[in-house]
């Protein structure tokens, strides 16, 4: 299966380690978060990899080349710095090179997961999207994911009400998604556009099935300075 990466954050919540690198190539533990990425994909058995690019991308380019120095084959597309596309709509330019059904995550997270099982689940399933969810808790919650005893997603909740939570966490979009090609059904061409806030709603409103994939393994989404030293302290390679 092939993925793609989606790693043209700016970073501007990680200055000055941002000035002249792009927040994908941050380092920890001596490796960029974009390279932890690669190596989860490649050991999971994903080697056929598109890297999506927006600022600074000759930094990645550089490092990276074709992949062969690190056991993958890296293609890339390019996003304009001055339109950003939202999450959705940065893969679209990626279309082309797809063979069938494929992975996207994002190079600013750090995680273990499953991924041969995931695509098991959508394959199983014939499923238009498998997502990976995780547990995040706390009282205030920017988004949840809803589904049912099958794992049937329902609903993407934004700013979910207190009403809406039950107990003391709610199982929130871990940003990586086995897809089935029609996905791009969604995504229009030169738009901005979010997987979470428009595709996926999109998708369920359409009847099209798309399953939660559950994980309690380690996750960290690298935002800002504070989470950098959290996961340079506790990420085990």
């Amino acid at each position: 299966m092939q993925a793609i990466i989606v790693a043209g954050g700016r970073g501007e919540r990680l200055k000055p380690l941002t000035n002249k690198v792009p927040k994908p190539m941050v380092e920890v533990g001596g490796k960029s978060i974009l390279e932890h990425t690669i190596n989860l994909l490649k050991s999971n058995g994903v080697t056929d990899l598109i890297l999506a690019l927006c600022y600074l991308p000759n930094v990645i380019v550089n490092y990276f080349g074709d992949g062969k120095k690190f056991g993958v084959s890296i293609r890339y597309t390019f996003e304009e710095p001055s339109k950003p596309l939202g999450t959705a709509g940065a893969i679209k330019e990626s279309e082309k090179y797809l063979k069938g059904d494929f992975i996207v995550t994002y190079a600013d997270i750090l995680r273990k997961l499953d991924i041969s099982e995931m695509i098991k689940e959508l394959l199983f399933k014939k499923s238009l999207a498998t997502i990976n969810v995780y547990r995040r808790y706390g009282i205030d919650p920017k988004s949840m994911v809803v589904f049912d005893k099958n794992n049937l997603i329902t609903a993407f909740k934004e700013r979910p009400s207190l009403d809406e939570i039950r107990g003391d966490f709610v199982w929130a979009n871990g940003s990586f998604y086995v897809l089935n090609k029609n996905v791009f059904d969604y995504i229009k061409d030169s738009k901005s556009i979010d997987f979470g806030r428009d595709v996926f709603p999109a998708m369920i409103k359409n009847e099209g099935k798309i399953y939660a994939f559950k994980s309690d393994r380690y996750f960290i989404d690298i935002g800002n300075l504070d989470k950098l030293e959290k996961a340079r302290k506790e990420f085990i390679f």
